[in-house]
C-alpha cells in the first residue's frame, strides 16, 4: 500500500507542477489498499488491472444498504456510481505501471 501512496503523490505532484505531502493522502476505510482521498478527491490506484476492473465493478454494484450506516452517503455519491464511465490513466514509477482512475 506505500508503494501506492508513493505513486499517487508523484502523480499529484505532476498534475499540479507543485510541491505536495503525501501525509495529506487518506485510505479508504472500506476500500483499503486501492481507493485514497486527498481532499475532496477521490482517487482508485493499483498496479494490477484485473484488481481495478473488479473493484470499479464492485463500487457500481453497490447501493446504500452494502454500505455502513455512518458511510452509505460517501460511497453512493454520484461519482462512485458512474465510476465505470471514468477513464483510467497509466502512471509509471521506478519502471512499474500503475493504473490511477479519478473519480
Amino acid at each position: 500500500m506505500r508503494d501506492r501512496i508513493g505513486a499517487l503523490g508523484q502523480y499529484i505532484v505532476k498534475e499540479t507542477g507543485k510541491p505536495f505531502n503525501f501525509k495529506l493522502i487518506k485510505t479508504s476505510t472500506v476500500y483499503k489498499g486501492i481507493l485514497f482521498t486527498v481532499g475532496t478527491e477521490d482517487f482508485l490506484v493499483t498496479d494490477d488491472k484485473r484488481e481495478l476492473l473488479a473493484t470499479t465493478e464492485l463500487i457500481g454494484m453497490r447501493t446504500a444498504l452494502d454500505y455502513p450506516v455512518k458511510l452509505a452517503k460517501r460511497y453512493t455519491h454520484a461519482k462512485f456510481q458512474h465510476i465505470d464511465k471514468k477513464k483510467e490513466e497509466i502512471f509509471i514509477v521506478n519502471g512499474k505501471k500503475y493504473y490511477i482512475v479519478r473519480l
